[in-house]
């Protein structure tokens, strides 16, 4: 899900700015990967939230 809603959008972006670089354009993948765990994170909070009530 994040590889769809974060990493290719974010590099398709970096990759058409004026001064695109490889180092902006790999900045995605550990975006994506930092996205993915907050996700992760508030996901698990809810639930044991949930299941607490």
């Amino acid at each position: 899900m994040q590889t769809l809603l974060v990493r290719l959008p974010m590099a398709y972006f970096m990759s058409i700015q004026p001064n695109a670089s490889l180092t902006m354009i790999g900045l995605a993948a550990p975006t994506s990967t930092a996205v993915g765990i907050v996700l992760n994170i508030c996901f698990y909070f809810e639930r044991t939230s949930r299941s607490d009530s």
